[in-house]
């Protein structure tokens, strides 16, 4: 493989710059808003006040199943994954009796299938991922939940340093959950940036969602990033700090609520398609220019089964998306918009800074002086099938990391950093 950029398809490349900018955008937008719009405190209490992280433990039937309420499911066999912490409170939420127990995920994907039990408790997450195994994939469409039980996790937040240094390193999550912040679900988008306030110097480092790391909650056994959100935004940071040898001293994290009430708050944006497709129910959308609310901007962004070139379209698509909004943001209209894209970003936007700390930041850091120089980079990797630790059983997809691109992306945070 010869150079990250190089070994990139063009729309690998769009999807690279894309990440970048998005998470370009939303660091320096954070900083002038807080700034120069003087954003009241409930604002910053909103964004700083962690309350304790949540899981999402779905109920799930097979898509023919008579039941549609949890009501409907009394009596039934109900089984869960060996060794979950939370299998005695979700029998306590749906009054299900003794609990069967299977070792895996799968092994418990097979057992609703063939009947040895009626009603299954996994992960959200983990249900999402069924179907990127090639023996699974009737899951996506065989399985249906029947509810969402929202149980306490364990483990807590860490706190950051008191003052953070003139050169750090904060962490950008997102999530592919809808709902309240705090809950935990598989990290989508995880950047690093790199910040030194000295020598007005940022670098975004972006690292593909599917990068087989392994994290504290691994023990030391291979997983994808993107699992690792399931165990908490900590064990994100973990993953990448281990990944390129960097201390993370604080994280910001966003889920697809957010996003959608974002796009809202904007007004909606004007996104170009360069070709027809539907995503149905939500929308049709033409070539050419489609104005969009949140939710439809969602369905652009995510779509990728109506196109022959699948998840290169897709990337393409979110570029564009990506494009629309920092032009939404750079108009006259921002300006009227302002206070409802504070209170989107109060509401869906969390952090472990407190709001000291943050409004400290913002305004003494990031919103005024010199210009930023800023600088943007993608990790890449090779393509491959192979186990994981949070679903052992079946191969799914992954990407090796090369290490030339991580030391690439080493080299790229010293120079940012300094000594």
């Amino acid at each position: 493989m010869k150079g990250a950029w190089r070994s990139l398809s063009p729309w690998q490349k769009g999807a690279a710059v894309a990440l970048a900018a998005l998470g370009t955008g939303l660091l320096l937008a954070l900083g002038a808003a807080l700034y120069y719009g003087g954003v009241v405190a409930d604002t910053l209490d909103q964004v700083t006040s962690l309350g304790p992280e949540t899981r999402a433990l779905g109920v799930y039937v097979l898509a023919e199943d008579p039941a549609q309420t949890l009501e409907d499911a009394k009596g039934y066999r109900f089984a869960g994954v060996e060794g979950d912490p939370l299998e005695g409170e979700a029998l306590s939420l749906t009054g299900a009796g003794e609990l069967l127990r299977y070792p895996t995920a799968f092994a418990l994907a097979d057992a609703l299938k063939a009947g040895a039990c009626d009603a299954i408790f996994l992960e959200e997450g983990l249900a999402q991922s069924l179907g990127d195994a090639p023996d699974y994939a009737w899951t996506q469409k065989g399985l249906r939940k029947l509810s969402t039980l929202s149980v306490e996790a364990e483990g807590e937040t860490a706190a950051v340093a008191d003052q953070l240094p003139e050169q750090f390193v904060a962490y950008l999550s997102g999530i592919d959950s809808f709902g309240a912040r705090g809950t935990r679900s598989r990290s989508d988008v995880n950047l690093l940036a790199a910040v030194n306030t000295a020598d007005r110097k940022l670098l975004l480092l972006a690292t593909p969602r599917d990068f087989y790391v392994d994290f504290p909650a691994s023990g030391g056994e291979k997983d994808k990033l993107t699992h690792a959100g399931l165990y908490g935004v900590e064990e994100s940071a973990a993953a990448l700090e281990g990944l390129y040898g960097v201390e993370v001293s604080c994280w910001f994290r966003m889920n697809f609520t957010g996003f959608v009430e974002l796009i809202d708050a904007l007004g909606g944006v004007e996104v170009w398609s360069d070709q027809a497709f539907t995503v149905e129910p939500i929308k049709s959308f033409q070539q050419g220019y489609n104005q969009v609310t949140g939710l439809e901007a969602l369905a652009f962004a995510r779509e990728r089964y109506s196109f022959a070139d699948g998840d290169y379209q897709r990337a393409k698509n979110q570029m564009a998306l990506v494009q629309a909004v920092v032009d939404k943001c750079a108009s006259l209209e921002m300006l009227g918009r302002f206070r409802q894209v504070m209170e989107a970003v109060g509401e869906h936007l969390e952090t472990n800074l407190s709001s000291q700390q943050l409004y400290a930041l913002a305004a003494g850091e990031l919103g005024a002086g010199k210009a930023w120089e800023i600088s943007t980079y993608t990790a890449w990797g090779e393509s491959a099938y192979r186990e994981t630790w949070s679903m052992p059983g079946q191969e799914l997809y992954v990407i090796l990391p090369e290490e030339s691109s991580l030391e690439e992306a080493r080299g790229l945070l010293q120079e940012t950093l300094g000594p």
